[in-house]
């Protein structure tokens, strides 16, 4: 059974590859979207950042795609697309020791100002990828879930689709957005074997109902601005860390579920062979009794997922009419939740690039060799931040001080964001969009003074993790970097004993302005000032 060409055929009908597919066929490309399983399904992935959603309304505003503004906060999610997400109004951080009861003062909270966008959210996969999957059908995507591809075949004129049901595609360009198991990676042997990342850590996770709010166990004992249950939870240990992401903190969520993981150093704590995940489960919770006291009464409502390594890298993710995107390109972990943001950034890339391409009928390698920079970089910066994360787990001090350093780094990506998007509804200039600079890759990696206090950052990382250098010392080193960057605002991140950062209070904001004012570098001038309230009628701040 033949079929028509596509102009581009798209392999995995999640998020990604959903939400391509309604942006080509929005522009009237003949877009096919194939899926070995169907809608509804579980999907991690599930905790967002200012990045993603912010990135979601560049593309909604770029390409005018009301569906896109509908998940572009938490706010128009409640409102059109489902009741069952939670909300995100912090990444919050409670540090635990083997055997011990949790020290109140070991904690850190990073707060997500609302501003005029709202508070962040936490995506319950099922119903939002369905939303997207069926946003793609209503612009003219042909669908077909159920369908397995079994063979690839590039050819310098099209591509060549053959299913599991026998059926033949052929479409002028290939997007897998299929994941780790991508089908084209495996026809094109593009796995690195072994990965290229720093990073070694396995995944044991599932979701659950009754898990009991950690504030109410704590009695508010450390103080935070936020309550733990209100955001992004992470239980940080020697080894590995847990996360918590709840999808009923929210008054109008209609979902009791949370989401609920650990992640480990798959070198200290390789997968075991005699314990089933429930098992391990149990063992873990023993070893953590201030973690334990959160699930006493938690019920698992679906199978455990446990893994082996889930760090994987491929050599090229772009060639001639392909394209591995996203994760089907590489993974490096959960941790700070940067999949969700790295993925909306590589779509903002290509999808223009693709609709050009098909207008001019060129697909050369060359046209989408932002995408493959752009991919590459993300991988290796997030891998450094990752493993600097877990390195860092083994002193709570060398954690406040990494925390900072990811703190930093995403601040100025997010300023830099706001003002392009604040920039870009009032003049639709794509001169302005992230997509035609080098590439940003990990939040500013590519603003100058940031990116070198990561290389020396990650210096000390590397060294404790050769032995050569005390973790307290590395913190004390990484403290004297951020307190010595010219582009820092004055907000406590130079300060290891203010362990909450909340950008967004009254006076930290007419602190910022006013350093934007009198002694900020000009493009952090221009970025505070661009997206600050009443940034351009700021008087000085009071003394404290």
């Amino acid at each position: 059974m033949n079929h028509a060409q596509y102009d581009v055929a798209i392999l995995g009908s999640g998020i990604s590859g959903s939400m391509l597919a309604t942006i080509l066929a929005k522009s009237g490309a003949a877009v096919l979207l194939l899926d070995a399983t169907t809608h509804p399904r579980f999907a991690i992935g599930e905790s967002t950042v200012r990045h993603t959603l912010r990135m979601v309304k560049i593309m909604a505003e770029r390409f005018d795609i009301e569906e896109l503004r509908h998940v572009g906060s938490g706010e128009t999610i409640r409102e059109h697309v489902t009741s069952a997400c939670g909300e995100k109004r912090h990444f919050g951080f409670i540090y635990h020791r083997e055997g011990e009861t949790q020290r109140p003062e070991e904690v850190t909270q990073l707060m997500i100002p609302p501003f005029r966008e709202g508070y962040e959210a936490h995506l319950f996969r099922q119903d939002i990828d369905a939303f997207l999957y069926q946003s793609a059908l209503h612009y003219g995507a042909e669908g077909r879930q159920n369908t397995r591809v079994q063979k690839i075949d590039l050819q310098e004129s099209h591509v060549g689709l053959t299913t599991d049901q026998g059926e033949t595609f052929t479409a002028r360009y290939l997007v897998d957005a299929t994941g780790f198991r991508s089908p084209l990676a495996h026809t094109l042997g593009l796995r690195d074997d072994p990965p290229r990342a720093k990073t070694h850590s396995r995944a044991l996770f599932t979701h659950m109902i009754d898990v009991k709010d950690y504030d109410d166990l704590t009695g508010h004992a450390h103080g935070q601005p936020e309550r733990w249950y209100n955001g992004t939870c992470h239980h940080l240990f020697d080894g590995g860390w847990m996360w918590v992401i709840p999808f009923d903190n929210h008054p109008k969520s209609t979902n009791p579920l949370v989401s609920v993981g650990f992640q480990l150093d798959s070198r200290r704590f390789p997968k075991p062979k005699d314990m089933t995940p429930q098992d391990e489960w149990d063992m873990w919770m023993e070893k953590y009794p201030s973690i334990a006291i959160q699930f006493a009464d938690a019920k698992v409502v679906r199978p455990w997922v446990s893994t082996g390594r889930i760090q994987y890298s491929s050599r090229q993710t772009v060639g001639h009419r392909w394209c591995l995107m996203a994760h089907s390109a590489g993974f490096i972990d959960a941790i700070f939740s940067r999949g969700l943001a790295n993925t909306t950034e590589i779509l903002n890339a290509l999808a223009p690039r693709l609709i050009a391409a098909i207008k001019d009928d060129d697909f050369s390698v060359e046209r989408f060799d932002y995408v493959e920079r752009l991919q590459q970089n993300l991988f290796v910066n997030t891998d450094l931040l990752a493993y600097g994360a877990y390195v860092s787990y083994r002193d709570f001090d060398l954690w406040n001080a990494w925390f900072r350093i990811w703190a930093l780094g995403v601040g100025i990506g997010d300023l830099r964001l706001a003002s392009i998007y604040r920039r870009f509804k009032q003049s639709h200039d794509e001169s302005i969009l992230p997509d035609q600079q080098e590439p940003m890759g990990l939040f500013a990696s590519n603003h100058t003074g940031f990116g070198e206090l990561f290389r020396q950052a990650i210096a000390a990382i590397d060294a404790v993790d050769a032995g050569t250098l005390d973790p307290k010392a590395a913190a004390t080193q990484i403290h004297a970097l951020i307190a010595q960057a010219d582009f820092t605002s004055p907000v406590g991140l130079a300060d290891p004993e203010k362990r909450f950062i909340d950008a967004g209070t009254p006076a930290n904001l007419a602190r910022s302005i006013w350093w934007a004012i009198t002694a900020a570098p000009p493009d952090m001038k221009q970025m505070i000032l661009s997206v600050a309230p009443g940034g351009d009628r700021v008087t000085a701040p009071a003394a404290t």
